[in-house]
């Protein structure tokens, strides 16, 4: 049965509150980082007087604590445009299998890219879309030592949810793309599950190639499950909202 959080913002869809989120963010036309001028953090705030809101996360808690199951070893590479979250994970996801001689700079971010497909923001002025699509992200993966799995889900039963907790808990570092900065590309590295039985109050742990807004810019980032759940989908590049896309990569045997 469906929490009570899901209910409530069902209820909001069906009075078209969530239309209207839709039709702003179609609007916005930003892909992976957005318009980064507009989002900068204040700086006003400095020294001692700062005010941390977020807390740190720490790896080797997260490794012993019960509930909670963290893939250690993989974060996020600190992307270097606004349009190269894609190819980032791509880069993460192959340094983390050892695959494709893969070192984490900006040479080979641009180079993954280049083969990827990856548009950059130029495109908007003649009407494109900027970034990577699933389908590229896939193609790239596939050609490069992985085999892959590239689902969707639409049922709004959670079920999306449960395969993510799964791939974590099997050790399996899981690619997602959301609608956070208007579109973006993520690996999930660790799940925590509240030690209850609530699936919506968990809390997953990305590894974040945009870690710019917490007080910790390390890699990581984090976000309840609930939230995360109803801002998976993607109204940027299909004709209908496309919902909950996930990739599961894992390594060909005979990968080199």
């Amino acid at each position: 049965m469906p929490s009570e959080s899901y209910s409530r913002i069902y209820q909001l869809k069906q009075h078209g509150i969530f239309v209207v989120m839709m039709m702003v963010f179609a609007l916005s036309l930003v892909s992976c980082a957005g318009n980064t001028a507009a989002m900068q953090p204040d700086t006003a705030l400095a020294g001692s007087s700062k005010i941390h809101w977020f807390p740190r996360i720490e790896p080797e808690k997260l490794l012993h604590q019960k509930g909670v199951y963290f893939i250690d070893g993989l974060k996020g590479y600190p992307q270097t445009t606004d349009y190269t979250c894609g190819p980032a994970v791509l880069m993460e996801i192959s340094q983390f299998y050892h695959l494709n001689h893969i070192i984490l700079n900006q040479a080979t971010e641009m180079r993954i890219a280049h083969e990827a497909g990856t548009r950059s923001m130029d495109v908007l002025a003649s009407g494109g879309k900027p970034g990577t699509t699933p389908d590229e992200m896939k193609r790239w993966l596939e050609t490069h030592g992985f085999d892959v799995r590239l689902t969707y889900e639409d049922k709004e039963d959670g079920s999306a949810l449960q395969r993510l907790k799964e791939n974590i808990m099997k050790g399996i570092p899981t690619i997602v793309e959301w609608a956070y900065l208007g579109g973006h590309w993520e690996i999930v590295v660790g799940y925590d599950t509240r030690n209850n039985d609530n699936p919506w109050d968990d809390v997953l742990v990305m590894a974040d190639s945009y870690d710019k807004y917490d007080d910790y810019p390390d890699g990581y980032s984090f976000v309840n499950a609930n939230s995360f759940y109803w801002l998976w989908y993607d109204a940027f590049y299909f004709d209908k909202l496309t919902w909950r896309t996930m990739i599961t990569a894992t390594p060909h045997t005979a990968a080199k």
